[in-house]
């Protein structure tokens, strides 16, 4: 199968057109889509009309799938495998997970095997609003200062998670298993301190930090289209959904993800 791809932005990402994810792929275009994914970090496909069986099917080519922790928010009609990101009720409950992604992230980073990455399509969409951002962190790390960098490499950070009690520690640098290159992994949702460094010194670091990953220079926002489905590297970006209009009855944004499972960060 042909398809085209075209760079998103300098930062990341690529839009991938005349493709139907939801057909079986052969062996050569699946080798061209894994390259673009390690080229360009994020990849849009567009124009997708997938069932969530179809969703779950190419998802699993890139690995075995992580099931997400928060109860109640799967799928409800026998697809486990699929979180519900929503901002729809049901007899004035939320029918899957609404306030996802308040903070620049990476998902799963608390758990001993962080998610390899993960891939979210819109089913429904609000007229404005519910933009998606995204970090490059192997051009982060690649442009710290000196200091900085000195001052992080070789550290380990901790990653917590109230909800499921976990406390784990991976290389706050990582190294990509695939590609060999080092990227920033600390994120402020889910990094609570760094090991043997008190509290008020690691803050300042992890935030100096922060602010370094948030320039324009490393980030690109996807203005969602109906039928996108969005597919990042977990293991060298970040993400942050926009929420300013969460609160407005007449939001409405419905997505659904499926995540695949990754390795131990090193």
């Amino acid at each position: 199968m042909s398809f085209d791809v075209r760079p998103l932005s300098n930062a990341l990402g690529a839009e991938i057109t005349g493709l139907n994810v939801g057909q079986a792929l052969d062996n050569v275009t699946f080798k061209a889509i894994r390259k673009a994914y390690l080229d360009y970090q994020v990849l849009v496909f567009r124009e997708q009309s997938i069932s969530p069986r179809q969703q779950i099917n190419f998802s699993k080519q890139f690995g075995p799938l992580d099931a997400h922790p928060s109860q109640g928010t799967n799928h409800p009609k026998g697809y486990p495998e699929i979180l519900i990101v929503s901002t729809k009720t049901e007899n004035g409950r939320d029918v899957g997970l609404r306030n996802a992604g308040p903070r620049w992230h990476s998902d799963l980073a608390y758990r001993k095997r962080p998610a390899l990455g993960s891939m979210l399509y819109a089913v429904e969409l609000p007229d404005n609003g519910g933009d998606t951002g995204f970090a490059n962190m192997i051009a982060a790390y690649d442009a710290l200062p000196s200091t900085l960098k000195n001052a992080i490499d070789g550290q380990l950070a901790i990653f917590s998670s109230k909800r499921e009690g976990i406390d784990t520690s991976h290389p706050a640098i990582r190294t990509h298993p695939e590609t060999g290159t080092r990227s920033i992994f600390v994120n402020p949702q889910l990094t609570s301190g760094i090991e043997g460094m008190n509290d008020t010194d690691a803050s300042a670091l992890l935030n100096d930090i922060y602010a370094h990953c948030r320039q324009a220079r490393f980030v690109y926002w996807h203005r969602w289209q109906p039928g996108d489905l969005v597919f990042w590297d977990n293991r060298c970006v970040l993400h942050i959904a926009d929420h300013s209009r969460l609160d407005d009855p007449t939001y409405i944004r419905h997505m659904h993800r499926t995540t695949i499972a990754g390795d131990v960060p090193y």
